[in-house]
């Protein structure tokens, strides 16, 4: 499931959602046409029983379950991680604004050190979060060191403000490790494999009902609703890739870099 995952995260959410019920509905039809030739092959032409009903509403049951509370997990993750992009932006904002009440050479080369961070981490560690494995890059752990750098230099002359500064600093290193926390936290394998595996127990069980074009209208319709589900968590699962990524606008604005 990783790598249909990584085949899809360029295109837009329509494009996914649409792919993603179109296959379901596609895959659902071609297995329970299967199963009802095979089970009409081996003498079990119409397979109807209490406990076939049962083991069958079982298995759809167990679906939505697992994919309401997968749902539920991956918006909270992409939650949390706008929220940090938002707290980020704060962060950055309070030390530019530290840094502007000091004044002098020194402050007004941190602030410079400050908005290349920022750009770094627009431009690099952004698409570096939004890859298949996740990781911060180093150019922007080289800013990141500039930046504590000249800013401490800023505090050796600046004492009452020194606290202030290396706070702001340690907490938003803290914020990028957050980031990363976050783009890391996604569906585990095991879980899309459980999924599918009763997924494609229920398509099976769908060749009980005899096929007519109606039942596969029925069983396409139900199944692609399943599938955009699916689809859902795939775009929702990778809180920095495609078109409903976390934005580092707010970031860049913090400085007055730009926006996106």
């Amino acid at each position: 499931m990783i790598w249909i995952i990584d085949v899809v995260a360029h295109l837009s959410d329509f494009a996914i959602l649409f792919t993603g019920g179109i296959s379901t509905a596609a895959i659902a039809v071609a297995i329970a046409w299967i199963a009802r030739r095979v089970l009409g092959r081996y003498g079990h032409g119409n397979p109807r029983s209490t406990i076939t009903d049962v083991v069958h509403g079982s298995l759809l049951a167990f679906i939505v379950f697992v994919l309401a509370h997968v749902l539920s997990d991956v918006r909270a993750n992409e939650g949390r991680a706008a929220d940090q992009a938002l707290r980020e932006a704060s962060l950055v904002t309070r030390l530019d604004r530290q840094l502007r009440s000091i004044g002098g050479t020194d402050a007004e080369v941190a602030r410079d050190a400050l908005r290349d961070y920022v750009q770094k981490v627009a431009e690099d560690d952004w698409p570096a979060l939004a890859r298949a494995e996740p990781e911060l890059s180093s150019s922007a752990n080289e800013a990141l060191d500039h930046l504590v750098e000249v800013t401490l230099r800023v505090a050796v002359h600046a004492p009452a403000y020194a606290e202030e500064l290396q706070t702001s600093l340690r907490e938003i290193e803290d914020s990028r490790q957050m980031r990363l926390e976050n783009a890391t936290r996604t569906v585990p394998r095991v879980f899309w494999w459980v999924i599918w595996v009763f997924l494609l127990g229920a398509m099976v069980m769908n060749g009980r009902f005899p096929i007519t074009p109606a039942t596969l209208g029925v069983i396409a319709l139900h199944m692609a609703a399943i599938g955009m589900v699916v689809a859902l968590i795939v775009i929702l699962d990778e809180p920095y890739r495609g078109q409903s990524a976390i934005s580092p606008a707010p970031i860049e604005k913090a400085v007055g870099i730009r926006m996106r």
